[in-house]
């Protein structure tokens, strides 16, 4: 920022800056960050990634002896407990993220006046 620049302007560009860097990072997080879950018993595992995409999953051999109704049960039951622990890294990721916009949004407040 140069010199001749308003302090308020500059001071604008320096909080979009910071609000871009939070959602870089966010974006960061959800293409590298992995959810697991399992079923009860541990025979089923999948992994969602942080668009809560399915990337992966595991079947224990001889779980489908058992018959398409009990895998489909056991799938549908790890990927729930996938599915909240995504949730409830999302809903902490949202938290933060607000905290940090309204931290922002405050000095735009107290440099306009």
């Amino acid at each position: 920022m140069t010199e001749d620049m308003h302090p308020q302007v500059a001071a604008v560009l320096r909080n979009a800056q910071r609000l871009q860097s939070i959602m870089d990072d966010q974006l960061h997080k959800m293409n590298s960050e992995t959810f697991t879950g399992t079923d009860e018993s541990k025979t089923v595992e999948v992994t969602l990634n942080g668009h809560h995409h399915l990337t992966g999953v595991f079947i224990e051999d001889g779980l489908l002896r058992l018959g398409a109704q009990t895998v489909e049960q056991r799938l549908n039951e790890a990927l729930q407990n996938a599915m909240e622990e995504a949730t409830t890294s999302i809903e902490a990721d949202r938290e933060r993220i607000d905290e940090m916009v309204s931290e922002i949004t405050a000095e735009w407040g107290d440099s306009a006046t």
